[in-house]
């Protein structure tokens, strides 16, 4: 009895995320069984304010987004404006490491062995996050810590000078 050979499925490369068209900054539309409009939502130095606009007072969809468009501008008008943009603010850090962006993670390899790294994340452009490890066994500890803060700060300090 003949065996056929399995072959395994390429994994499709990953499509380029591209934001919607469509989208309206700090409005979205809701659409349940009995709820349709357009809601605004805008947060500005820990204060969220949001209103929904429903189609059936306003006098159908675009009349209730022409009234939301208009509220979420005085709204954006009347509160504090952001001194930079969210990824610029300074945080405190809650992770292992005591650095933002940058954690101590451990795993098992494939013959069971397990692991030490150091996981770093920065976001390259808006939406696109970037990943990178470095090795507690062969760096060390402090060492890798080092280099993986090094590393995020370079890739942000790239983004600042690609945004101006």
């Amino acid at each position: 009895m003949a065996t056929k050979k399995r072959t395994k499925k390429k994994a499709a490369p990953a499509k380029k995320r591209v934001r919607n068209k469509l989208s309206i900054k700090n409005i979205k539309r809701i659409d349940s069984t009995k709820t349709h409009g357009w809601q605004v939502h805008v947060r500005r130095g820990g204060v969220l304010k949001t209103k929904l606009f429903s189609d059936r007072l306003h006098g159908g969809k675009k009349k209730a987004l022409e009234a939301a468009k208009a509220h979420r501008d005085e709204l954006l008008e009347s509160m504090a404006k952001l001194a930079k943009p969210l990824w610029k603010i300074k945080r405190t850090p809650r992770t292992n490491t005591g650095h933002l962006g940058v954690s101590l993670t451990e795993y098992s390899n494939k013959s069971g062995k397990k692991r030490k790294v150091i996981t770093v994340t920065a976001r390259e452009t808006l939406g696109k996050a970037v990943n990178r490890k470095f090795s507690v066994d062969k760096l060390g500890y402090e060492q890798a810590v080092k280099k993986a803060v090094a590393w995020r700060n370079k890739v942000l300090r790239e983004r600042a000078k690609a945004e101006k």
